[in-house]
């Protein structure tokens, strides 16, 4: 993304949290898409896992956020809730819907940071494991891994999550270059 999107230099946090916006929103469809490609059309996506891939895309944004500004309070309300109310408004009808899908990411993050270390470098697979072990709602990675054709989710899905951080992360890269902030 280029920053084209912005009419002057100077970029605010509904800017942000546009762009934001915009991320998580593409990186969830690729993921439907990704997966829909790979199966060729023949598998039918429920609408927990339409969660687990929004809990996925949203991480990744939620991850290149924190990692480019770090833990202030102001980058935790872009980073955290705010980004996400906004795009919830857009696949979840109600409130209620929305807390249980929070509440969900919140117990689904905790779980995904245990190998969201810079050291891991086999963060890709490890990352597919724990996605389709919700995923396909096996009881543990081990049942996922005793199946060899989860190899192409776990692997599409786990090199997406890097994609999408690895782009947001250089967007905010990009933009802490040429922009002044104004919050």
């Amino acid at each position: 993304m280029g920053l084209g999107l912005f009419s002057s230099n100077r970029i605010t946090r509904k800017n942000i949290l546009e762009s934001l916006s915009g991320f998580l929103d593409v990186g969830y469809k690729s993921l439907v898409q990704g997966l829909d490609e790979t199966f060729e059309g023949k598998m039918e996506i429920n609408e927990n896992q339409k969660n687990e891939l929004m809990i996925a895309s949203m991480l990744a944004v939620s991850e290149a956020t924190i990692k480019t500004w770090g833990k202030l309070a102001e980058e935790k309300e872009i980073a955290g809730k705010k980004a996400r109310e906004i795009i919830s408004k857009k696949y979840f009808s109600d409130a209620k819907e929305f807390e249980k899908f929070e509440e969900l990411f919140n117990k689904r993050s905790e779980e995904y940071r245990e190998v969201l270390q810079p050291e891991n470098t086999e963060l890709v697979i490890q990352f597919g494991q724990i996605f389709c072990a919700h995923f396909l709602n096996k009881k543990s990675i081990a049942e996922v891994e005793a199946d060899s054709r989860n190899l192409a989710i776990m692997t599409l899905v786990g090199g997406l999550f890097i994609n999408i951080m690895a782009e947001v992360k250089n967007f905010f890269d990009e933009t802490m270059t040429k922009c002044v902030f104004d919050w």
